[in-house]
């Protein structure tokens, strides 16, 4: 007759039930530990989904303002004989060439821009009447900048954009940006008849303003049409041309688009490099993810620390209680195990608590903003893990701790 097996102590059911019963006692040290865990598990994932958002914002707005644009400059052929002719050639780009632009496929529009300030004098402004405004000589100087009509469209610079065709003939007329006008003392006005600014002690007509948004930066420009200023320059190796295309077609066009105003001589321009709108937007998103890991790996270290501090302080609390448990036969293992348990046992309430805050600061962010809220499941449903995975770790040391406790000296502590 074999004799009936009692059960080992330390089984999984008492683990579970002597955790529950030291969390029970000690309810406020439970709850700070599980709001810890929650905090630092929800700041990591609510930080990977703001910085999801974030990217997908920032990379609709770079393929809406960029991926359409393609720019061109001219590539001297000496560049020791920067300004001089090249092979009996007065300028590189041919006077048709908006018109060669406006030809090519999934172009809209195009045109091209010369800086002529270093070729002028300070500009003036007269106005009706001929009197000067007072200071405009002692005032930041604009910049003269010569433009086709063609530029103008590409870079939508708002203002008197229907009458850029103005721009496409060697007249003395000017287009002032706002800030320009400012420091000109010229009053901008739908009627700027008699307005005039003199460049080169020549007077150029007013002849209407733009504005100061786009991509050309023209609110602080005298803008006069392009033959005058080529004219005044006598090259155009300073020359960029703007093409705008339609909608994400930036990359394919810039693989033609010199071919087409130079089939002659493609090599004597020269593209702005173009990237696909998938390749920004994982740039983006890349280098925001980064940044959203390591705040959230910084919190998970603190958390880690502290959780790993008020285990330690419990351990020293309950030397008895191990120093009894080993001498009722409890094993090292069965008494690194319950705080182990323990420790996971906060982790897992805590990462649940994280994943509902990341959850809601995730949408709330993307309704304070205006943004498309995207919510990642995927990350949102890894915060039980991450928050086990932090109990265990913080619960390491003081369960070695408490495992090496010698039972004799552990029963006559104090």
């Amino acid at each position: 007759m074999t004799a009936r097996r009692r059960p080992l102590p330390g089984t999984i059911a008492d683990l579970v039930d002597d955790v529950l019963v030291e969390l029970s006692s000690r309810r406020s040290r439970a709850v700070m530990m599980v709001a810890a865990v929650g905090l630092s598990a929800g700041a990591l994932l609510s930080s990977v989904g703001i910085s999801v958002q974030a990217a997908q914002q920032v990379g609709s707005g770079i393929a809406a303002s960029t991926l359409d644009l393609v720019t061109i400059s001219v590539v001297p052929a000496n560049e020791n004989q920067r300004g001089r002719p090249a092979d009996g050639e007065s300028s590189t780009l041919p006077d048709d060439t908006d018109a060669r632009l406006a030809r090519v496929d999934l172009v809209e529009s195009g045109g091209r821009r010369l800086d002529v300030s270093r070729a002028v004098a300070p500009v003036l402004a007269r106005l009706p009447g001929g009197e000067k405004p007072a200071g405009s000589e002692d005032a930041p100087q604009p910049a003269v900048v010569a433009v086709s009509a063609g530029y103008l469209r590409a870079a939508r610079a708002g203002g008197e954009v229907e009458r850029s065709f103005l721009l496409d003939v060697d007249r003395p007329i000017a287009f002032l940006g706002p800030d320009a006008a400012r420091s000109l003392d010229v009053p901008i006005t739908d009627a700027p008849t008699g307005l005039q600014v003199w460049i080169n002690d020549a007077p150029f007509d007013v002849v209407g303003f733009l504005g100061r948004g786009g991509p050309a930066a023209l609110g602080n420009a005298v803008v006069i049409p392009y033959p005058t200023g080529l004219g005044m320059t006598g090259n155009d190796d300073d020359t960029t041309i703007l093409v705008r295309t339609r909608p994400g077609a930036g990359a394919q066009v810039a693989e033609v688009i010199t071919t087409a105003v130079r089939p002659d001589a493609p090599e004597r321009l020269a593209t702005s490099p173009v990237v696909s709108m998938d390749s920004l937007r994982r740039g983006v998103a890349t280098q925001m993810g980064k940044l959203a890991a390591w705040i959230g790996v910084t919190l998970t270290v603190l958390t880690v620390l502290l959780i790993a501090n008020s285990m330690v302080v419990a351990v020293l609390g309950r030397t008895r209680e191990i120093g009894l448990r080993r001498a009722l036969g409890s094993s090292r293992g069965l008494v690194a195990a319950l705080f182990l348990t323990e420790g996971a046992a906060i982790g897992l309430l805590g990462g649940l608590v994280g994943a509902a805050l990341a959850a809601v600061a995730t949408l709330a962010t993307a309704a304070v903003n205006g943004w498309t809220a995207v919510l990642e499941l995927r990350w949102i449903s890894m915060g039980p893990l991450i928050g086990t995975a932090v109990g265990l770790v913080a619960s390491a040391y003081p369960a070695r701790r408490a495992a090496t406790i010698s039972p004799a000296l552990a029963v006559r502590s104090e």
